[in-house]
């Protein structure tokens, strides 16, 4: 989901790669640390579907700056990226809804609503999988095994009090 928080870091001015780099890193770097190589693709394909623009400058002495700008109609492909489906493998998934909740604040609050509803309802059913496989009699877990489950219950009940609380807000 790094074209969310590239388009989130073009909302305020145009941007060269490693003024981008250096934003997403700032605002966004307390889950991910893209590199460049993974910004640099994603810009193309922002490119490709003319959601952004391209502007080369040139310093008098001849060096060409790339800066990275917001096309028009760039929010519907925003929304459109943001309400992707979401990943059924919960590593996944745990690292899209928080690059997502990190650039909710682009969205309508009717938008808005629909996510953390939607992400309520992934949340319990991933919680009714945990504890089904926790009640199930025929599986042998080791103590470790056990342990992992307790814990990304506990995780999954943390999530959604963090979610109601965004919800109240």
């Amino acid at each position: 989901m790094i074209e969310l928080l590239i388009l989130y870091s073009l909302k305020k001015r145009e941007r060269t790669l490693y003024s981008l780099r250096s934003d997403i890193f700032e605002k966004f770097g307390y889950f991910t640390k893209p590199s460049t190589g993974t910004i640099h693709p994603a810009l193309k394909r922002l490119l490709k579907s003319n959601v952004i623009t391209i502007r080369n400058d040139f310093s008098s002495g001849g060096k060409k700056s790339t800066y990275y700008g917001l096309a028009l109609h760039w929010q519907k492909k925003f929304n459109d990226l943001f309400f992707t489906p979401l990943s059924e493998n919960p590593t996944i998934f745990f690292k899209e809804i928080q690059s997502r909740i990190a650039v909710m604040s682009l969205l309508e609050n009717d938008l808005k609503e629909t996510f953390i509803k939607d992400i309520l309802i992934r949340l319990e059913s991933f919680m009714l999988d945990l504890q089904n496989a926790l009640d199930d009699e025929y599986a042998s877990y080791d103590k470790y095994q056990l342990a992992l489950l307790k814990k990304n219950i506990a995780d999954i009940n943390s999530y959604k009090t963090f979610i109601n609380e965004l919800e109240a807000q």
